[in-house]
């Protein structure tokens, strides 16, 4: 009796994806755009052009006076 050849049963997997994020093509997501910085950040922005102005003003105002 000549041997046969035992037929494995290869199921096929199914990778499953993970859940897409239902919101990332809501019409209300495309509004979105540049940000603006916070008005902190302005306040220490002009803050710190004051403190240059001032500092370029006694520079030159010393240089004059020499």
């Amino acid at each position: 009796m000549p041997k046969q050849k035992k037929k494995r049963n290869r199921q096929t997997t199914q990778i499953s994806q993970a859940p897409r994020n239902p919101y990332t093509n809501h019409p209300l997501m495309t509004k979105g755009g540049v940000h603006q910085k916070s008005k902190s950040a302005e306040r220490s922005q002009a803050r710190r052009e004051v403190k240059q102005m001032a500092r370029d003003w006694s520079s030159l105002l010393i240089s004059i006076i020499k």
